[in-house]
C-alpha cells in the first residue's frame, strides 16, 4: 500500500511538472520504475516452507497421536477431581477396558484423544465436568511386515514394551531386573542434562527411550541385515491411519543412509504393529554399503552354512558377510577327488525352496553362477562324479574279497 501512494503521487507530480524540468522528469521516470520493480521483489520470495516435504513420521512429539489403542496396551488414566477413580487399566482379549463405574468400555481402534472423548462424555453421569488424563504405559507386543531388498524379508514380531517412568513408579520387590530397569532409566536421564546442557552429540546418541522401543534399525538387523543392492534413501513405511481420521493407508519416504554412514539416528523412527516397509532396490551394486552397515549394527558381521558331502571337514561353516562358495571350500578344506557338481538349497524370499546345480570353478568371478554368493543357513552339498561314484561301487564289490584274502595271508603266514 505504501509503494503504490508513492507511485501514485509521483504520477500525478510527473504530469504537472512544466518543460524546464525535463532532466527532473527522466530522473523520475526511472525512480518510478526502480520502485515498481521493488514492488515486485517484495512478493517474489520464494516461500521456503512450500518447498519442504513434511514427514509426520519424524515428528517425535506426534509420534504416538495416532497411535491404535488395542489388546495388550496398558492405559493410565488420572481422573481430575476425582483422584480415587484413577490407575492402570490394560485392554484385554476383547478389546475392552474394565474402569470403575462404567465396567466395561469397548476401545479397540481409537487414540489417545478419542478415548479421552469417550471417557469424559460417559464419566459426566458422575463427575461434574471430568477431566481425564490419558497415558499409554505399555504397548503391546508389535508384528511388522518387511519387503523388497533385505537378505530374510517377512513377518517379524517385537516384544512388549512399557515405559520406563511406568516401571519406576510401580511398587514391587527390587529383584534383579528392577535394578536393570532402574539404571537405564537412570542413564537416559543423564542423556536428557547433557542435552540440555549442550553436550557433545556423542552424548546424544546414547540417548534413546529403551532398547526395547522398536525401530527401523532393529527391523533390518531381524530380517538379517541390507545387501549391496538396497537402496537405503527411499525406505517407504505404510501405517494404518484410525478410524476416526477416516482409516486407510498414510505413507511416507525415509532416508537411512545418514544412520549408515555418519551414524546419525534421526531417521531411525520408531515403529508401531501393523507397520510395513518396503525397501526397494538399486539398479546398481553399492559395494561399500556393506561395510558401512556392519558398523553401524544392522547388518551382521559374520553368516552359518552347512557344507557336506566330499569335502575335508563337513559341517557347520562361519564365513564373512557376503561371503561366495570359494570362501566355503577354502574353510572347509580341499574337494576330494572325484568330486562332481555341487548342489546349493536355499529358501527364497517368496518361502519357496531353491535347489541349484552348480558347476563350480574356484577361479569364477565372486558372485557369477559358478562362485555365487552365500546367505545365512544355506546348504551346500558337494557330490560325487560319475567316475567316483563307480569307483565308491567297485570298492564296495570288491572289499568282502580283499578281506578274505587278507585273512587268508595271515593264516599262511603263521602256517609258515
Amino acid at each position: 500500500m505504501i509503494l503504490q501512494k508513492v507511485f501514485k503521487n509521483k504520477f500525478i507530480g510527473f504530469f504537472s511538472l512544466k518543460r524546464k524540468f525535463k532532466p527532473f522528469l527522466i530522473f523520475n521516470v526511472f525512480l518510478l520504475l526502480f520502485i515498481f520493480d521493488l514492488s515486485k521483489a517484495d512478493t517474489n520470495f520464494p516461500n521456503k516452507k512450500n518447498n519442504q516435504i513434511e514427514i509426520e513420521y519424524l515428528e517425535s512429539r506426534n509420534e504416538l497421536e495416532d497411535y491404535i489403542i488395542d489388546t495388550g496396551d496398558a492405559i493410565s488414566l488420572e481422573f481430575f477431581p476425582a483422584e480415587e477413580l484413577s490407575g492402570v487399566f490394560s485392554v484385554n482379549e476383547e478389546g475392552e477396558l474394565l474402569l470403575p463405574r462404567i465396567d466395561e468400555t469397548f476401545v479397540r481402534g481409537l487414540t489417545k484423544s478419542e478415548l479421552k472423548t469417550l471417557l469424559e462424555k460417559k464419566y459426566e453421569e458422575f463427575l461434574i465436568d471430568p477431566e481425564i488424563k490419558v497415558r499409554i504405559v505399555g504397548f503391546k507386543s508389535i508384528r511388522v511386515l518387511a519387503k523388497g531388498e533385505l537378505r530374510n524379508p517377512g513377518f517379524y514380531k517385537f516384544p512388549a514394551y512399557s515405559s520406563v517412568s511406568f516401571i519406576k513408579n510401580e511398587k514391587r520387590n527390587k529383584s534383579g531386573l528392577d535394578l536393570l530397569i532402574e539404571n537405564n532409566y537412570e542413564r537416559l536421564e543423564i542423556g536428557e542434562n547433557s542435552q540440555l546442557n549442550n553436550q557433545s552429540s556423542q552424548d546424544l546418541v546414547v540417548k534413546r527411550l529403551s532398547e526395547n522401543i522398536t525401530t527401523i534399525s532393529d527391523v533390518i538387523r531381524n530380517a538379517g541385515g541390507i545387501t549391496s543392492k538396497t537402496d537405503l534413501s527411499k525406505i517407504e513405511i505404510i501405517r494404518d491411519i484410525p478410524l476416526g481420521k477416516g482409516g486407510g493407508k498414510k505413507r511416507a519416504i525415509i532416508d537411512f543412509n545418514a544412520y549408515v554412514y555418519e551414524s546419525d539416528p534421526t531417521n531411525d523412527i520408531r515403529i508401531f504393529d501393523g507397520d510395513t516397509l518396503f525397501f526397494p532396490k538399486l539398479s546398481k551394486t553399492n559395494p561399500n554399503q556393506i561395510s558401512k552397515s556392519i558398523l553401524s549394527g544392522i547388518s551382521p558381521k559374520f553368516i552359518s552354512v552347512n557344507l557336506f558331502g566330499r569335502v575335508e571337514t563337513p559341517g557347520v561353516v562361519k564365513l564373512p558377510l557376503e561371503a561366495a562358495l570359494s570362501d566355503a571350500i577354502d574353510i572347509s578344506g580341499p574337494i576330494k577327488p572325484l568330486s562332481g557338481k555341487i548342489v546349493l538349497i536355499r529358501y527364497a524370499k517368496d518361502g519357496t525352496v531353491i535347489k541349484k546345480n552348480i558347476s563350480y570353478s574356484a577361479s569364477a568371478k565372486r558372485g557369477s553362477k559358478r562362485n555365487p554368493y552365500l546367505k545365512e543357513d544355506d546348504l551346500i552339498s558337494v557330490k560325487n562324479s560319475i567316475l567316483g561314484k563307480t569307483t565308491g561301487v567297485l570298492t564296495e564289490f570288491t572289499a568282502p574279497f580283499v578281506g578274505i584274502y587278507s585273512t587268508k595271508e595271515i593264516i599262511d603266514g603263521f602256517s609258515d
